[in-house]
């Protein structure tokens, strides 16, 4: 899967109001830091921004991934992205900076479906890996995830959804 050229990328969620990460992103992180630890990765982009309190998502990403074994200098932080299709955006600019053409990204399940959709139309060599729910989600909670996903992915389509959720 990993090339010289790739760099993994790991989309934030919300930390819990403590600042510690929440269990749909630690599952990210965790699967993040185990394909980090895998393949043949120079450096890993955590991005996300504060959506829905004060933490940066990529701040407490970051912090999470140093207390896992990850030198902070191995680790990019895109500390604004407000929802996907900005993470696309961002991480793509970041990644021409740093030199970087393919990318690995890692999210979660239910949400895998519209990162693909934003980053490769960002990213040329994108590859999604999806993280699982957290094994303490009941099914009608891993339902709720993954419909609201296929419903906000069609409301983009049809132009129906303000900022939040995407930019054109």
């Amino acid at each position: 899967m990993a090339t010289p050229h790739n760099i993994l990328v790991i989309l934030g969620y919300p930390a819990n109001n403590d600042g510690y990460p929440s269990p749909i992103l630690k599952s990210r992180l965790d699967k993040g830091l185990e394909i980090y630890k895998l393949e043949q990765i120079e450096k890993i982009i955590v991005t996300g921004g504060p959506v829905y309190n004060n933490f940066v998502e990529a701040e407490v990403m970051a912090v999470y991934c140093i207390n896992h074994g990850v030198s902070a200098d191995k680790i990019l932080m895109e500390p604004s992205a407000q929802n996907t299709f900005e993470n696309a955006r961002m991480v793509q600019k970041l990644m021409s900076e740093e030199g970087y053409a393919n990318a690995i990204i890692v999210t979660s399940a239910f949400h895998a479906r519209r990162a693909k959709y934003f980053f490769s139309k960002h990213i040329e060599n994108v590859s999604i890996v999806a993280a699982p729910f957290p094994k303490k989600y009941p099914l009608i909670k891993r339902v709720f995830y993954t419909l609201k996903e296929y419903l906000i992915l069609l409301l983009y389509n049809m132009g129906l959804l303000n900022k939040r959720y995407a930019i054109r």
